[in-house]
């Protein structure tokens, strides 16, 4: 037992060592990719968190392995913020329009997106809100993505339909 805690306590002294060398270049190289500061804080955070499980598995850590992480978080958040951007043009942008005049157009979504059917309803929010790719979805499901994509356009052409008729 003892020689296990001296295992964990070397693995959180060798981490933080890491962790000290080289957080301040991954929150630089953040910054430069990302719109703002605190998504910089946040993606680095993430790249950290990643870190940590690695090198709690056993593996040892590396400059060339966490700048690979940054990159792939990085290139998860642009995914994320097109698919955000690309809802918003598609679905939210008609719904939102349609809801500027009021102040409780976030209660108005929340409202239309609860006429859709529960499996409809589960696949905006996996997408859209959750982040998920069309291959998470899809896995999730136990269908293929292009089942995924299919769903995912239909749900949002109930929802507009929805929006029109309320």
């Amino acid at each position: 037992m003892t020689g296990s805690r001296w295992g964990v306590e070397l693995a959180v002294e060798t981490f933080s060592s890491f962790y000290k060398q080289y957080y301040r270049l991954i929150l630089t190289v953040a910054q430069q990719r990302l719109p703002s500061f605190s998504d910089a804080e946040d993606l680095t955070a993430e790249v950290f968190r990643i870190a940590w499980k690695y090198h709690s598995d056993g593996n040892e850590l590396n400059l060339p392995w966490l700048y690979q992480v940054l990159r792939n978080v990085v290139g998860n958040e642009y995914r994320r913020t097109t698919r955000a951007d690309q809802f918003s043009q598609r679905f939210g942008d008609q719904m939102l329009n349609s809801f500027a005049e009021s102040p409780d157009s976030a209660l108005e979504m929340r409202r239309l997106l609860q006429l859709l059917p529960l499996q409809e309803r589960e696949l905006i929010y996996m997408a859209y809100w959750e982040d998920l790719t069309g291959q998470e979805i899809a896995a999730i499901l136990g269908c293929s993505p292009v089942t995924v994509r299919v769903r995912l356009m239909r749900a949002r052409k109930k929802a507009q339909v929805a929006d029109r008729a309320g």
